[in-house]
């Protein structure tokens, strides 16, 4: 069932957006601060959270109360993984504001595939796939957070040329295709190997 959170979330605004669980690595911390920041200086972006348990989402609506921008930060809660696409594709830029880790967040791919420009931290959980062409990256701080937050809140053509960017990045190397592409050369030069060794 299509949904279309402008319309329920009574949102004029840019739709920012984060999808995945709360726990205190995630920076969801960083993202509120930061978010408190930018509404400082521009009415122009709600956020959405995607994601949580529920004892985390009252804890972080108390966050937002307490900076003052809980009209514009709205919770949803849990949402079915085969919905995540929808969801991605309604909003103007998307956040991965983790503090900590080394793994990648699975939720890259499928945030760079939305087509939809991407802030995230510059800590090495994403630059193993991210760079500077494909998204905005910044230092795991409030200010600098806010910063590029702002950036892509006011240059509709940086978050059009990232957003293409991230997508042409998946298409190029992480398609089902690609993989098949990829294996298929394995197997060929396994296979050359092995008739090398065997004449």
């Amino acid at each position: 069932m299509q949904s279309n959170l402008r319309t329920e979330l009574g949102i004029g605004n840019l739709l920012l957006m984060y999808v995945g669980n709360l726990e205190s690595y995630q920076g969801i911390d960083l993202l509120l601060e930061s978010f408190a920041l930018s509404v400082r200086q521009t009415d122009k972006a709600d956020l959405v959270i995607i994601g949580g348990a529920a004892a985390d989402i009252e804890k972080y609506q108390q966050k937002a109360q307490g900076l003052g921008i809980q009209k514009s930060v709205h919770f949803l809660g849990p949402k079915p993984i085969e919905h995540l696409g929808m969801y991605l594709s309604q909003a103007d830029m998307l956040m991965s504001p983790r503090i900590k880790g080394k793994n990648t967040p699975m939720k890259l791919y499928s945030y760079l595939d939305s087509g939809k420009a991407l802030l995230a931290t510059n800590l090495q959980t994403h630059t193993q796939v991210l760079d500077k062409q494909i998204a905005m990256l910044t230092a795991p701080n409030a200010e600098a957070f806010s910063e590029g937050m702002l950036r892509l809140i006011e240059d509709q053509n940086l978050r059009l040329r990232l957003g293409n960017a991230g997508k042409k990045l998946i298409e190029k190397r992480h398609t089902f295709a690609v993989f098949r592409q990829n294996l298929n050369s394995l197997y060929d030069w396994i296979q050359a190997e092995l008739v090398e060794k065997t004449a």
